[in-house]
Formats: structure tokens, sequence, C-alpha cells
């Protein structure tokens, strides 16, 4: 009996796998898809440009979601040809908290064909963790076959295009929390197909040192509860309410990160919060504070608002777009940033597998003399 060429490939394909201790996370058995919308739905197996693989069209199939994989360091290899948006989550704790990273492939030859950031609850915060740290260049096409590699050891992450010896990527992970241990592939805004994907697991290596960020970021906050969109407008117009400010409070200090990105405080990020951090100062003087920020923000020093911005504004956030003086008295001083997000861009929001919520929130905060 002739054996089908088809049959002898596969079977060649498993057992060069197996030898060299890969194994492939995203067969049928091995995974669960997961709509728009987060409801479980069908594993569309084809051939796309001559090669088997898995369809996610970015609606009825959204995210492919491994089983629980024994691997902190690993190196994921895979085919892909996407349309607008396609990446693979690690460290995956559940379809809203994981560390991603993704293609642009109609961006490719440009910096921002490849992102890394982590996401937080579901909000996909890519104007905060942008280049030239989280974006680059790599040489991809929309819907055109390339292969990708991602190594992860430590807090390192490399990612490899097309068998390229040294990274078009090299950063360090942002949050050692996001530590879950599925996998996932994702695809949005159009179709992605994913082919030949191999995963094997690599040793620990020792974690990578931060460079120390500058003390000027205002990193240092006590976080508000959450409000809803529907009170933004009372939030932004007016002073500071005592009922706004009863608390709770949670503090936060995120000491890599000099973003602070709201998202990550709220399991649903839909609405408004107050971030307020305490100011010293030896005496009477004046400094500038240098920010940036998404959505809507006022900003007040000791009760009296020094900036408003009550428009939606939604694009990359840098270090110092925008700048205000600061008149600070002798002592403390208590400097409060009211935001909200991006959802209002989006109408009701954003939709994120199966709820409308803010995609990006928070600001970014320097004093200088």
């Amino acid at each position: 009996m002739k054996i089908p060429k088809t049959v002898l490939t596969l079977f060649s394909l498993g057992y060069t796998l197996c030898a060299l201790g890969q194994q492939n996370l995203f067969e049928q058995d091995k995974c669960t898809i997961l709509s728009e919308d987060n409801q479980p739905t069908a594993y569309i197996d084809t051939i796309f440009k001559g090669k088997q693989s898995l369809k996610l069209d970015s609606k009825k199939q959204s995210i492919a979601l491994t089983k629980a994989v024994e691997a902190k360091n690993f190196r994921v290899e895979m085919d892909i040809a996407g349309a607008v948006m396609s990446g693979l989550g690690f460290h995956v704790a559940n379809e809203h908290n994981y560390q991603f990273i993704y293609f642009r492939p109609g961006l490719g030859g440009t910096r921002e064909a490849i992102q890394y950031i982590p996401i937080y609850n579901g909000a996909l915060s890519w104007v905060f963790y942008n280049y030239p740290t989280y974006e680059k260049e790599a040489d991809i096409e929309s819907l055109e076959w390339f292969h990708a590699a991602f190594e992860v050891q430590g807090n390192r992450l490399k990612v490899f295009v097309n068998n390229s010896k040294e990274p078009q990527m090299e950063v360090r992970l942002l949050d050692k929390e996001l530590n879950g241990e599925h996998f996932l592939l994702r695809s949005m805004f159009g179709p992605s197909y994913f082919a030949n994907v191999t995963f094997k697991a690599l040793p620990e290596v020792a974690p990578k040192v931060a460079k120390p960020l500058s003390a000027s970021f205002l990193r240092e906050w006590e976080i508000s509860v959450q409000f809803p969109r529907d009170t933004t407008s009372s939030h932004l117009a007016a002073t500071v309410d005592p009922n706004i400010m009863s608390g709770p409070w949670k503090k936060v200090y995120e000491p890599d990160d000099a973003f602070v990105n709201l998202s990550r405080y709220f399991e649903y990020p839909t609405g408004v919060a107050v971030a307020k951090t305490q100011l010293m100062a030896e005496s009477a003087q004046t400094k500038i504070l240098h920010f940036d920020f998404v959505g809507k923000v006022r900003i007040l020093l000791n009760g009296e608002e020094v900036f408003s911005y009550g428009k939606i504004k939604f694009e990359r956030m840098f270090d110092g777009m925008f700048r205000t003086t600061l008149d600070l008295k002798k002592g403390s001083n208590e400097l409060l940033f009211i935001a909200d997000g991006d959802a209002a861009f989006f109408g009701e929001g954003f939709k994120t597998m199966g709820r409308l919520q803010h995609t990006n929130w928070g600001f970014i905060a320097r004093l200088q003399d």
C-alpha cells in the first residue's frame, strides 16, 4: 500500500519533535478556542498558502488557549500569516491577564511591526509600551508566511524573525506577577493563520537587571476605588468632593515601570479613578511637572486645578509630552490625577473577550526643578 505523502510528512514531523524534546501546544485536543465574545467555539484546521494551519478569524475564533504547561522558560517557534494583528500570549493566567508579543504585518518594515505589552485585566495597553523599547521593526507582510521564534528565560524575552541569528527584539519583561502556566494565540481585526508551532522548555537564567528609572518619575501613588464612567463629567469639571475622596485607597508602587497603568488595579477597567501622591518641599518653590496621559485627565495641586483635558486623547504616550508648573508650599503638597480612560473613544468601550472596557487608562508623570 502506498502511504500518502502528507501522512509521511506529518509522521516525520512528529518523530522529529519528539526527538528534539519539542511539542505542539496548539493541537486540537490540547487547546480551547474562544470567540471574541469569550465563548468556546470550533477549532478551524485549514490549509493556507500551502501550509496546514490553525485559523483564527478574530471574531468567531479569537483566541486559542492551551492547557497548563509547566515551563516558565521556553522557546516557541511558529509560522504566521496574519492580516492585521497576530500574537503569542505566555505566562497566561487567564484570557484577561498575560504577557503578549504580537506582530502588525501590515506595518512590516516600520518600527511598529512588533510590540510587547503586559495585558492587565483585558487591557491592551499599546499606547503605553511603545518604541523605541517595546516596538521594533521586522520584515513581514500582510497574509504572507513568516517564521517567528520566541525565547523567554527568566525575565528576558527575545524575538527572532525569519530565522535571524540576532533577535529583532530583546526586552526585559515588565511584570513578574504575570506568571500563569498557559499559552495562547490571538488574532485581532482580521484573520491569522498559525502553522508548525513547536515548544521546547529552556533552563532558567539569571534575571536581567533593570536600569534604574530616574528618581524624578512619580511612582508611589494611592489609587481610589473605581467610579462609573457616567459620572465622568462631575469628576472632571468640579473640585474634588470629600465623598469621592473617602476611600478606600490602594497604595501602589511599580519600581520598574514609569507608567501608572490604572488597568492593572481593577478587575474590570471601565470607569474613573483618582490617583494621589504627596510632594514634600523644604520651602515654597515652583517645579515643573512633565506628563502624558490617555483618555481624559484633570490634575489638581492642593485642591486647585493646574491642568484639565476634557476631550479623549487616544495616541501613544511618551514622557514629557505635556508640562505645567506646580507652585509648592512648604511641607506636604497633595497632587491628584483624576483619570478617565479610552472607553468612550469606542462608544461604550473597547470590546475585549466579551466585555466593553478601557483598553488604555493612565498616565506618566515626572518632576523637574
